[in-house]
């Protein structure tokens, strides 16, 4: 018991690190969620799947089951990406779109909201092994090396993907994003209205993980770690982390029906 607990304490505490990364990964914040709640149930089963320091013990768990589980296909391409925000002129927004709701304030929300969006769907035009190569190493700190054990696989097969996710991103975004060079064409201002329409940004379920600065007051950020790295990490609402232990503490059906 001593043990499980332990366990229930690193899991909570590294909770939002895995939240974020399964965001970054799966793009979804309901999907990133699920994710958590498979690994809760995961430990509970079965403990810690792995050897290294406990918090990157569950980092390689979480990223070796959103590699198995989200296919080898990317969500999207990047032409499909163009031609839902890049198909039509700038247009106003609508004050009126479900989330606005003719509140003024709500504007730099949806902006922030719609920058960690586009970013984040840039990554879903990398196969999902793709995708966390470039995450493990550039967003969160790992060495190549490291990286590829927590994957389980080859250092030599890890660099490869992640000279394709550094190429691919930078080649997509350097010439289009204005966080890239202020100077580009595709501007959050100038998409938001084709964004609401299109569904492709929605009202984020709280606002803990929006700044209060303004989202375009970085400079240029040409590196794309650097440029990522700068995002806001997605955030759990209490009642969601509550739900993400409770999946924890749950007893296995198994040990129920035995009456342990």
């Amino acid at each position: 018991m001593a043990h499980d607990e332990h366990l229930r304490s690193l899991f909570a505490a590294e909770l939002p690190r895995l939240y974020a990364f399964a965001y970054q990964v799966a793009g979804e914040r309901e999907t990133a969620y699920d994710f958590l709640l498979h690994l809760a149930r995961e430990l509970r089963d079965s403990g810690l799947d792995g050897e290294g320091a406990p918090r990157d013990v569950l980092v390689g768990m979480l990223a070796r089951s959103l590699e198995k589980n989200l296919g080898r296909k990317a969500d999207q391409t990047f032409k499909i990406l163009d031609s839902i925000l890049r198909s039509d002129v700038t247009r106003p927004v609508d004050m009126e779109a479900e989330g606005i709701d003719g509140d003024p304030d709500r504007i730099p929300v949806f902006l922030w909201e719609l920058k960690r969006t586009c970013l984040t769907a840039v990554l879903g035009c990398l196969p999902p092994s793709v995708r966390l190569s470039f995450i493990l190493t550039d967003l969160l700190g790992y060495a190549p090396a490291q990286a590829a054990i927590l994957l389980g696989i080859r250092e030599s097969a890890f660099r490869v993907r992640l000279t394709r996710a550094r190429k691919r991103i930078e080649d997509y975004l350097t010439p289009r994003c204005q966080h890239v060079d202020s100077g580009n064409a595709c501007s959050c201002e100038g998409r938001l209205g084709i964004a609401l329409e299109a569904h492709f940004v929605v009202a984020p379920p709280h606002t803990l993980d929006i700044p209060d600065t303004p989202h375009d007051a970085d400079p240029d950020y040409r590196d794309m770690a650097t440029l990522y790295g700068r995002l806001p990490p997605v955030v759990l609402e209490r009642e969601d982390i509550d739900g993400v232990l409770a999946a924890f503490d749950q007893e296995p059906a198994s040990r129920r029906a035995q009456g342990l």
